[in-house]
């Protein structure tokens, strides 16, 4: 059985939610619509990443994305679905 991937996106923070934050995590659940209980997206308070916001992190690999937007998404669901590297662009770090 694979792992269950989870997505959280802040969409409570200082400064994510006026970066676009609730509109990334939209277009995160859209591109998850079809992926059953493999992959769930969850809004979240802030992911500490204020300065790259939005902020993503994917769990359970830690991975952390800064500068998302809404044409990342499917690339972001499709890329952790298939169990793939992280996407470098995106990556970030503290």
């Amino acid at each position: 059985m694979s792992k269950k991937i989870k997505i959280y996106v802040c969409t409570e923070g200082k400064k994510c939610p006026k970066r676009g934050g609730k509109d990334v995590a939209r277009a995160l659940h859209k591109a998850a619509e079809g992926t059953g209980d493999q992959l769930v997206v969850k809004e979240c308070k802030c992911l500490d990443l204020c300065k790259k916001g939005p902020a993503v992190v994917v769990m359970p690999d830690k991975v952390r994305y800064g500068r998302v937007t809404e044409a990342d998404a499917a690339e972001i669901v499709s890329t952790h679905l298939a169990g793939g590297e992280p996407i470098k662009r995106l990556q970030t770090r503290k």
